[in-house]
């Protein structure tokens, strides 16, 4: 009696404890990536350390490994993380989300400011955008396919690189720094470069397709 009593008050707790461990996962895998933020902010910082990302975060370097076994893995990660804090992460499904996207993205930009440009000093923060940068371009080539999968390959290319370069973190930048441009202001002006864009794009795709269909 006193046996079984103990077994279930044992996997009631295993079952309790659970989501506490869950949620210290969490937080500690937070601590690590904020840390990495602040790390590639320090506009002193220079060359990348896993002790002194655990330092900074207040773990160990065992620790480090445990959530990201490979340097790679924690720039993949925080390439995702990064997304999620600028609410791109969720990959447009549609060409209207696509072309809001700097609506919400570029807002964000201006509130991790000093984090961006953090990321075009240091070699790692380089590799972790190009991280970004590669996942993306994936899913920005699929969403375009919709009003571009009748042009010629070099047309596609250049279409899919204009959408590349209008969203990304340089051209928010350059906005910024040019022409005294808010977050707000640069996302509905590259919103309606794109605007512009995919409607061309639309109707010679669709040229395209009609000629196709008569021969």
């Amino acid at each position: 009696m006193n046996s079984t009593h103990s077994a279930k008050q044992t996997a009631e707790a295993r079952v309790y404890n659970s989501p506490l461990r869950d949620r210290q996962a969490e937080q500690t895998r937070e601590l690590i990536l904020q840390a990495l933020t602040e790390q590639l902010a320090d506009a002193g910082l220079k060359d990348f350390s896993i002790p002194r990302l655990a330092l900074r975060a207040g773990v160990s370097v065992r620790t480090v490994y445990r959530y990201f076994p490979t340097k790679d893995a924690l720039l993949e990660e925080f390439a995702y993380w990064l997304d999620l804090q600028i609410g791109s992460a969720e990959p447009p499904a549609t060409i209207e989300e696509l072309v809001t996207l700097s609506e919400s993205a570029f807002p964000a930009f201006d509130e991790m400011e000093p984090l961006i440009r953090a990321q075009w000093l240091t070699p790692h923060g380089r590799a972790s955008r190009e991280v970004g940068r590669k996942r993306r371009l994936a899913n920005w080539r699929k969403v375009l396919s919709d009003v571009a999968d009748n042009l010629p390959a070099d047309e596609q290319r250049r279409g899919l690189g204009i959408v590349l370069f209008l969203l990304s973190s340089r051209t928010w930048q350059a906005l910024k720094d040019e022409f005294d441009m808010d977050g707000r202001e640069s996302g509905k002006a590259v919103s309606w470069a794109l605007r512009t864009l995919i409607a061309d794009l639309r109707t010679r795709n669709n040229s395209v397709a009609k000629t196709e269909k008569t021969r």
